[in-house]
């Protein structure tokens, strides 16, 4: 008897401490909503440090599109992709050249003096610069996007974010010569991290080629074998360092080497040696719509910064303050 009345004792302490969990959990719930407790809060690391800004905003080009999509600077030329339309610009922004397209640009690249290469998302037309269609290359299949392309000498490298991985054309002929897959050694089952369609790659004036691994928050050197020379990636929200699934969006290089980097959700574009520190940033948080687009970035030879602002549509253009 004895030991049933301790049981019954048990079962309605153990009901009372469940019925007071559930009341502790409404009243939390209530209190903090439905986000996710864990989120990471971006709020102070929005603000930037005066100090570092070492450039200014000096003009800004209106551009008439719903949608535009890629940037590219060529012989005081901006080459602009938009909608189902690519066009060439001056740098006051007066219209120089505008080619309609079957389908929207995803990249566009000009090689100096020569062809102008229209990405779309899985496969690459080739035009003069006249804007007359010269050539279109096979597909890469259905499951390929294609977010980035640069060049050295007659060999164009395509950032494939669909399937993660970097293939090597010959410029002259569209046909593939090669292609680079982030894999560091036969064991590495990854290779590129690619969360979402934001890869993007660049080749400096030494010829090197540098790749973003965005899920790694990561800048990779590879020989066109694809093999892995070096490598540099900071993972953190502050100003020095990249965070989210997959930043930076988007990579140029100076002519000194040095990296330009445009981050998306915590909009910032900055400047980081070819080792990886932070020299300076061009443009806060503040400069962008919240939580906004990555812009697309190219530079001139003299080290002026024209980023593509795809959530108020305009070409941006960034210059260093003097005595910085």
């Amino acid at each position: 008897m004895k030991q049933k009345a301790i049981y019954i004792f048990l079962s309605f302490l153990a009901l009372a401490i469940g019925v007071m969990i559930v009341i502790d959990f409404n009243s939390t719930r209530n209190k903090k909503g439905k986000g996710n407790p864990y989120a990471l809060d971006l709020e102070p690391f929005r603000t930037v440090d005066p100090a570092l800004i070492h450039y200014k905003e000096t003009r800004n080009i209106l551009l008439k599109c719903d949608q535009p999509r890629a940037i590219f600077y060529d012989n005081n030329r901006l080459y602009i992709g938009a909608d189902q339309y690519f066009q060439i610009v001056d740098l006051d922004g007066n219209q120089l050249l505008k080619v309609d397209l079957p389908d929207a640009p995803q990249c566009i690249y000009s090689a100096p003096g020569g062809s102008i290469f229209i990405a779309f998302r899985r496969h690459i037309a080739v035009f003069d610069q006249q804007g007359q269609h010269t050539e279109t290359w096979e597909p890469l299949g259905d499951s390929a996007v294609i977010t980035g392309l640069a060049m050295r000498d007659s060999t164009l490298f395509v950032a494939d974010a669909g399937n993660r991985c970097i293939m090597r054309y010959s410029a002259a002929d569209g046909k593939i010569q090669g292609i680079i897959e982030g894999k560091t050694s036969a064991a590495d089952l990854h290779g590129f991290i690619v969360p979402s369609p934001e890869f993007d790659l660049a080749v400096n004036t030494d010829g090197e080629l540098w790749v973003v691994n965005p899920g790694k928050h990561s800048f990779e050197n590879y020989t066109d074998d694809g093999k892995l020379r070096t490598y540099w990636e900071t993972s953190s929200p502050y100003i020095e360092g990249f965070t989210g699934c997959c930043n930076p969006a988007h990579l140029a290089i100076l002519s000194d080497g040095s990296f330009v980097t445009s981050e998306q959700k915590l909009v910032r574009i900055k400047i980081h040696k070819p080792s990886g520190e932070l020299v300076s940033v061009v443009a806060p948080p503040a400069k962008f719509v919240r939580d906004g687009k990555a812009p697309d970035i190219t530079v001139s030879p003299e080290g002026i910064i024209y980023a593509l602002d795809i959530d108020q549509k305009k070409v941006r253009i960034f210059e260093k303050k003097s005595g910085t």
